[in-house]
């Protein structure tokens, strides 16, 4: 079906040599960008994972220093602000992860 629409337009299908050099030459075209994304969702993962170690840290020395004394602020509300925060920067770190690792399987 495919060549018959092919011979009715008047076109070729296209050789091997062509078609692997027009393959060869987006992957040549588009390999810098992806590189470049790559390594910048890396950087991004390995910021997100210290950001997520400096909040864990954080609440819990909001937790120890509510424990420990009589402190006239309610510091829960910023504990659980945190702990906000910190499942935000695990969901974008998971969606970082899963581009990642789609990028590799194509």
């Amino acid at each position: 079906m495919e060549k018959e629409k092919l011979v009715q337009n008047n076109e070729k299908p296209l050789d091997n040599n062509t078609r692997d050099a027009l393959s060869n030459g987006l992957i040549d075209l588009l390999k810098p960008s992806v590189e470049e994304i790559d390594d910048r969702v890396k950087t991004v993962r390995e910021s997100q994972v210290e950001l997520r170690q400096q909040i864990d840290s954080l609440a819990d020395d909001l937790k120890a220093i509510a424990e420990q004394q009589a402190v006239p602020v309610d510091l829960e509300p910023y504990v659980k602000k945190l702990n906000n925060s910190r499942r935000r920067v695990m969901l974008v770190n998971n969606i970082l992860q899963n581009v990642q690792v789609w990028h590799f399987t194509l």
